[in-house]
């Protein structure tokens, strides 16, 4: 895939989520017929934490685990990109925002394994890709997010 659509995909998926404001958000809270859950029953304090999560910048930055592993893409010359880890730093986050999935542009499938860990798949519907975010419960009984896979070719 070219780094051209790679870019155009991206800035839509930033447009799409910074252009929602939460009045107009759905989170697992709400139902909407473009997420599914598998596995176990969402923690019962998992969608409150999701909702702060996504509306307060200093709640999100203090809820993920620094440095926070994860995946992004890189482009290794006009026509190769190449799937790498990263470890994402605090100094350079950007503010997760809530998505609007009741558009059917983006679907959501959550894994929900116990009461300590729920990983979150967001899918682009009109190409493959997509993203992860993997949150689990500490040891104080808070919830954070240990790790994320930034947008990215999912190869299906």
């Amino acid at each position: 895939m070219s780094r051209i659509t790679l870019l155009f995909i991206s800035s839509l998926l930033f447009a799409a989520c910074r252009g929602r404001n939460a009045s107009s958000s759905n989170t697992p809270a709400q139902s909407d017929q473009t997420t599914q859950v598998q596995g176990d029953q969402l923690p019962p304090d998992f969608n409150e934490f999701y909702e702060k999560f996504h509306a307060d910048s200093l709640y999100q930055v203090a809820h993920i685990s620094w440095p926070l592993q994860g995946l992004t893409t890189v482009q290794l010359d006009s026509t190769r990109q190449e799937k790498q880890a990263i470890y994402w730093e605090k100094a350079n986050w950007r503010m997760h925002r809530p998505v609007n999935f009741s558009s059917g542009e983006f679907q959501r499938k959550l894994q929900v394994l116990g009461d300590e860990l729920v990983v979150e798949h967001i899918s682009y519907a009109a190409a493959n890709f997509g993203l992860e975010r993997r949150f689990v419960r500490s040891n104080q009984g808070e919830w954070e997010l240990i790790y994320y896979a930034d947008m990215q070719e999912t190869g299906q």
